[in-house]
């Protein structure tokens, strides 16, 4: 369990991050598409960390923490711009 929770905490951190920045600095018509494309690039990280590590056991579980952590982030962030202007 704990190589699954390594692999993930950096994709839901740069998920967390691209959200915030998203929501702060875009415009609000663009942010459904940035996030997105957020999400995509999470989706594309959390694949590349799981082949680096090169382990076969659990690979499911690992990506399935990762990128359902990562939708979990952006949709807080993406509930959080319905609040901004």
């Amino acid at each position: 369990m704990r190589a699954s929770w390594a692999a993930a905490v950096p994709v839901w951190v740069l998920a967390a991050v691209a959200g915030a920045a998203i929501v702060a600095l875009a415009e609000p018509g663009s942010r459904p598409g940035l996030l997105s494309l957020a999400l995509a690039g999470a989706v594309v990280l959390t694949l590349c960390i799981q082949l680096v590590t090169g382990d076969r056991k659990g690979f499911v579980r690992r990506v399935t923490a990762s990128a359902v952590g990562a939708f979990a982030v952006l949709l807080v962030a993406s509930l959080a711009a319905l609040a901004v202007p």
